[in-house]
C-alpha cells in the first residue's frame, strides 16, 4: 500500500499526539488555533489604537486647556491696560503652551505608534508560531495516519493468518474424526466443536481488524483532505 508523503515533512518537527483527538481532529484545533490567533491579534491591534487615540485625545485636551488660560490672561492684561512688559510675559507663557501642546501631541502621536506597533508585532508572532504549530500538527498527523494504516494492515494480516491456521486446525479435526475408532469419536467431536468455534472466532478477529483498516484508511483521507485545504 502506497503512503502519501508531505514535502515539508523533512523541515519540520514531528509532534506526538496525545489524548483522544484524532490525528484529522488534531489539525482541525491547530487551525482553530490559528484562526483564534489572529482574532485576538486584530482584537488587541483595535484596542491599542482606541487606547492611542484616547492618549491623544487626553494631551490635546490638557494642552488646549492651558491655552485657553493663557489666552484668558493674555486678554485680561489687555483690558486692563497694563504695562507691555506684562502683555509680552502672557504673550510669552502663551505661545510657550502651543510649543508644549505641538511637543505632547508629537510625543503622544509616536509613543501610540510604537505601542501600536509592539501590539502588532506581538500578535504576529502569536500567528505565526500557530501557523507553525499547524503544519507540525500536519506533518505529524500524516505521519501517524500513514503507521495507523500500517498497523492495521499488519494486524489484519495476522488474523487472516490465523484463520488459516484454524481451517486447517478444523481439516485436521474432521480428518481426525472421520479415522477415529468408535470409542475415540467422541473425543474427535470435542475436538472439532472447539476448532469450529475457534475458527469462527478468528473469522470474527478478521472482521474487526478490516473494520480498523478501513477506519484508518478513512482517517489518512480526511488528514490530506485537511492538509490540502
Amino acid at each position: 500500500m502506497s503512503f502519501v508523503k508531505l514535502s515539508s515533512a523533512t523541515a519540520l518537527a514531528t509532534l506526538i499526539l496525545v489524548g483522544c483527538q484524532t490525528n484529522s481532529e488534531s489539525i482541525e484545533e491547530a487551525r482553530k488555533e490559528v484562526d483564534q490567533a489572529k482574532q485576538e491579534g486584530q482584537q488587541q491591534i483595535a484596542e491599542a489604537r482606541q487606547d492611542a487615540a484616547a492618549e491623544i485625545r487626553e494631551t490635546r485636551r490638557v494642552g488646549t486647556e492651558q491655552i485657553k488660560e493663557e489666552m484668558q490672561d493674555v486678554e485680561e492684561t489687555l483690558n486692563k491696560g497694563e504695562i507691555s512688559e506684562d502683555l509680552n510675559e502672557e504673550q510669552r507663557e502663551l505661545a510657550e503652551a502651543r510649543r508644549e501642546l505641538n511637543k505632547a501631541l508629537a510625543e503622544a502621536k509616536m509613543a501610540a505608534k510604537e505601542d501600536v506597533k509592539e501590539v502588532q508585532k506581538a500578535a504576529q508572532e502569536r500567528v505565526t508560531a500557530a501557523r507553525e504549530n499547524l503544519a507540525e500538527t500536519k506533518v505529524a498527523a500524516l505521519k501517524n495516519a500513514n503507521e495507523g494504516i500500517s498497523n492495521a494492515q499488519k494486524e489484519l494480516t495476522k488474523e487472516q493468518e490465523d484463520v488459516k491456521e484454524a481451517e486447517k486446525a478444523v481439516a485436521d479435526a474432521k480428518t481426525k474424526l472421520e479415522q477415529a475408532a468408535e470409542k475415540e469419536k467422541e473425543d474427535a467431536r470435542d475436538e472439532l466443536k472447539n476448532a469450529e468455534e475457534s475458527l469462527k472466532s478468528e473469522k470474527q478477529d478478521v472482521m474487526e481488524a478490516e473494520k480498523k483498516l478501513e477506519k484508518a484508511n478513512q482517517e489518512l483521507k480526511k488528514v490530506q483532505s485537511l492538509i490540502d485545504a
